[in-house]
């Protein structure tokens, strides 16, 4: 019993002065549809323990993001083709990867399946009762949370290997009839807000005055 009430009073030390802190870091971004589908590269810090007198206990993931773009398509048959005989479903999504791990898609929207009544071919492109047009305009905004056992891949001294795969998903249906798709002035640009949540650990020497602290109350009350 005599080490037991300075154990107790030294943890509850500890825990009156452990606390939450956050450190947020934001990444902005622009995607070219026309540049290979490619990802793009985010640059962000990694949460440094500082020697372990920090403790990481949550990492959370705001993506705000704003895109339009143009999308025609056009009949390539000799005859007509009615609304119902073929479609195209479109979709828009945000894919995020933090130093290998995949957490999924934050955000996406999706339109469709959209169809019109196209007249037979005309030979001309991009116009005429063959084609039909449509236009859109959205953002995605959303949130993740890593799990506490996925925290570890965002821990260290140097850069976080990040990045966003922003993609543009088209959905035709098959068999043919056989159909063009052209997508025109496609703007997708946004921000990634990475924020690390953890506490402060305190340093050996203050939970060694912590432990005495307590030890001499302890006797005190003995006494």
């Amino acid at each position: 019993m005599k080490t037991t009430i300075p154990t107790l009073v030294a943890i509850a030390a500890l825990a009156s002065i452990a606390h939450a802190e956050t450190i947020t870091q934001t990444s902005d971004y622009i995607w070219d549809l026309n540049q290979a589908n490619a990802p793009v590269r985010l640059d962000f810090n990694e949460f440094d323990t500082m020697g372990g007198t920090r403790l990481l206990t949550n990492v959370n993931v705001h993506v705000e993001s704003f895109f339009s773009f143009e999308m025609i398509t056009e009949n390539g048959e000799d005859y007509a083709i009615g609304a119902d005989e073929w479609y195209v479903e479109a979709a828009i999504f945000n894919n995020l990867t933090f130093n290998g791990l995949f957490i999924g898609g934050v955000g996406g929207t999706g339109f469709g399946p959209l169809s019109a009544n196209l007249e037979a071919s005309d030979g001309v492109e991009q116009s005429g009762a063959d084609s039909a047009f449509w236009s859109f305009k959205d953002s995605l905004i959303g949130d993740y949370d890593a799990l506490f056992f996925q925290l570890q891949s965002f821990e260290g001294t140097g850069t976080l290997e990040a990045d966003i795969y922003p993609y543009l998903s088209l959905l035709l249906p098959p068999p043919p009839p056989y159909f063009d798709i052209w997508v025109s002035n496609h703007t997708h640009s946004g921000s990634v807000t990475l924020t690390y949540e953890y506490s402060t650990v305190p340093a050996p020497s203050v939970l060694a005055i912590c432990a005495l602290t307590g030890l001499t109350s302890a006797r005190r009350r003995r006494n």
